[in-house]
């Protein structure tokens, strides 16, 4: 299959001003809530950048913060959302799988790579790392961290993320996800925690495809899908952040197309994200 031309899948918004769009859908009720989630700086990026690298990470810091005392304390509420903890949680995924990864190749000959795409801000790697390193196990000397992504700017903040907190080496890779020259020879291990939901079936399948190409045999690819709750919908449609909701039944029927050799999944305790693990 041919790789579709480069895009950021996750700039799905489309109207230039989001309180025009509301007015002109005869939403006027809609405006004082827009007004005033905009105080929440997690509120904020949303609106003016769809389900950005930064969006994402607000979440998985978990540290409220906006304009003033009340668009702080607002922050603080949609943070402590089930939908948001849930989201919170495909992080948290990601960073233990990674953790149980290494330490289950610690002492053993060779070299890894782990990969992160798209990266943004590759604070799975980071923590993943911190998270080994405390466990106490030999240490896994010869690793080398990967970031692909698509934004020349993302991917220049997340290598000075990913240095500063002792995820290095750290190798830049910019280019597409699906476009195979974008990526490392070989991987070990790949975590791609929300682009799923920015795909259509046939995308995430070729995405797999690509993801299963390029990991060494053994290697462990972690990714995210998410079900749909209405309170979340409702404000991400507000955003005009598009989603394709998935179950874990749903991402591993796609990843059953593929000879992994094992595939397992897990939904979060809220019943909202979907985990898949899958070995090469």
């Amino acid at each position: 299959m041919t790789a579709p031309e480069p895009r950021f899948y996750n700039r799905t918004r489309h109207s230039e001003s989001l309180s025009w769009a509301l007015l002109r859908k005869g939403r006027v009720l809609a405006l004082p809530l827009y007004a005033a989630l905009r105080r929440s700086d997690l509120a904020r990026e949303g609106f003016e950048h769809s389900g950005s690298h930064r969006f994402a990470d607000h979440i998985y810091r978990g540290q409220p913060s906006g304009q003033g005392w009340f668009g702080t304390w607002l922050d603080g509420r949609l943070l402590a959302l089930p939908a948001v903890h849930s989201f919170r949680s495909r992080f948290y995924a990601a960073r233990d799988e990674l953790s149980a990864f290494l330490q289950a190749r610690a002492g053993t000959p060779g070299h890894l790579h782990i990969l992160s795409a798209p990266c943004g801000i590759p604070r799975e790697l980071v923590e993943g790392r911190r998270a080994f390193a405390a466990s106490g196990r030999p240490s896994v000397a010869d690793v080398t961290f990967h970031g692909l992504d698509l934004d020349a700017a993302v991917l220049a903040e997340a290598e000075q993320f990913a240095r500063a907190g002792g995820a290095e080496p750290f190798v830049p890779h910019h280019g597409d996800v699906f476009a195979r020259d974008s990526y490392p020879e070989a991987v070990d291990f790949i975590t791609c925690t929300g682009l799923a939901e920015f795909l259509d079936d046939e995308r995430l399948a070729e995405l797999y495809r690509i993801f299963f190409d390029r990991l060494a045999p053994g290697g462990i690819l972690v990714t995210s899908g998410m079900r749909r709750r209405p309170l979340a919908d409702y404000l991400l449609r507000l955003a005009e952040i598009s989603i394709h909701y998935r179950t874990a039944q749903d991402l591993e029927r796609l990843a059953r197309q593929l000879p992994f050799k094992q595939v397992r999944t897990r939904v979060d305790k809220f019943g909202i994200q979907s985990i898949l693990v899958a070995e090469r």
